[in-house]
């Protein structure tokens, strides 16, 4: 398949197709046709002045970088320059799916519980029955993504040590799935997700659930656990990739995260994706000492990360994957009305389902399912989202329920 991607979106691996577009109506267009084989020859390139180049995905070493397959390290660069999936239409309506999803939620919720109170009393990590778990997480995903993840975020939980690694499980499948990898590899985010804070179980609740800055002494101990998790699942017989995830996910595009420092391309894929989802369900997420952001406030922070401690493009993918508003999300329409978005819609993300709960003066009004005006105007488009905890209300006990 051929693409069209930036010359800074470059790797090496990537093979260049000339499409024999001419050069006067394309001057910036590099069209040296054949594989990178050096980072020497890529930033060549760009020193040249080209701006755009087409690649081929399906040649080149870059090609068995996308799926995960063994033998190649995946790139996230590759993944990004592929483009978006197309996205597919739930197999399962969100109704149905969530009756199912909520047993896989609280069966990993269980095994969550029960790994990480074995690991701190000093057993062995059972790795079996997370992996049939996230075979099943994988499953729901491919029969309604949004299912699992409104669960995750809108179930409110007090136990986060224990619902933070599942939903940074749940939201890397889904995330990967969207970035087009395939299922090993998406069974080795989910267990890199499930896993990813292990390693805390050698840091001290005190410090773990303190509300106030961190100590210097206090925070060389939190940035101790990636490297912890990964020495607790070496023996475990996990595929490497799912150790980088564990080990990778603190580490930031600029250098300056921990435990090692790591910048850019040196950092994992699975540790990227892990990454990007775990700060945003950390900063949505309810904590003893702090209540979540919305949804699109997490966002915002995300995307003022960027190409700072993200590669680029890959928070922007996040942000479209999710839609400005997610499912469960409560919002007041142009109209005065106030609806719940019960649908993502990933080609039109500002153009959720929605369904109208409530006239403007909060009233229950007769539900009606419809979808957010695609410019942002008129009365419906959504004009702010809003708490529903502040209203007393749970998305839950709407998200299934039929208009009326």
């Amino acid at each position: 398949m051929l693409r069209k991607i930036a010359v800074t979106d470059l790797v090496v691996g990537m093979y260049v197709v000339d499409t024999g577009l001419s050069w006067l109506e394309h001057p910036y267009l590099y069209t040296e046709e054949g594989e990178l084989r050096s980072q020497v020859a890529v930033a060549g390139i760009a020193a040249s002045g080209y701006t755009e180049a087409f690649i081929d995905t399906e040649r080149g070493a870059y090609a068995n970088t996308l799926s995960g397959e063994p033998g190649g390290e995946v790139s996230l660069a590759a993944l990004l320059a592929r483009g978006p999936v197309t996205p597919v239409a739930p197999v399962v309506p969100l109704a149905e799916e969530l009756e199912t999803a909520k047993g896989v939620y609280k069966d990993c919720l269980s095994t969550a519980q029960a790994m990480l109170r074995d690991v701190a009393a000093g057993g062995e990590v059972d790795i079996e029955a997370p992996q049939a778990l996230v075979n099943e997480v994988i499953a729901s995903a491919v029969r309604n993504p949004d299912a699992l993840i409104a669960l995750g975020k809108l179930r409110r939980h007090d136990a986060y040590t224990f619902t933070h690694g599942v939903n940074v499980a749940v939201l890397a499948v889904a995330f990967g799935a969207s970035l087009g990898i395939e299922a090993e590899g998406l069974r080795e985010l989910g267990l890199a997700g499930l896993f990813h804070d292990l390693g805390k179980t050698g840091v001290p609740d005190a410090i773990l659930n303190k509300p106030g800055r961190l100590t210097p002494g206090e925070f060389t101990q939190v940035k101790a656990h990636p490297r912890l998790g990964r020495e607790l699942l070496e023996t475990r017989g996990l595929p490497e990739a799912v150790l980088r995830g564990v080990a990778e996910h603190h580490e930031k595009w600029g250098g300056q995260g921990y435990p090692r420092g790591l910048a850019g391309e040196t950092v994992h894929a699975w540790g990227r994706i892990i990454g990007v989802v775990d700060i945003f369900d950390a900063l949505t997420s309810r904590r003893a000492y702090k209540e979540g952001m919305l949804p699109t406030r997490a966002l915002a922070v995300l995307y003022s990360m960027r190409e700072r401690d993200f590669p680029p493009g890959l928070v922007e993918r996040f942000i479209k994957f999710m839609g400005p508003y997610p499912v469960g999300s409560f919002v007041r329409l142009g109209s005065g009305e106030y609806a719940f978005v019960r649908g993502s819609n990933p080609a039109r993300p500002l153009s959720p389902e929605l369904l109208v709960a409530f006239d403007a003066a909060m009233h229950p009004a007769p539900r009606r399912i419809l979808a957010a005006e695609r410019d942002g105007k008129g009365p419906l488009a959504i004009a702010e989202a809003l708490d529903p905890a502040a209203y007393g209300l749970d998305p839950l006990d709407y998200l299934g329920l039929p208009a009326g």
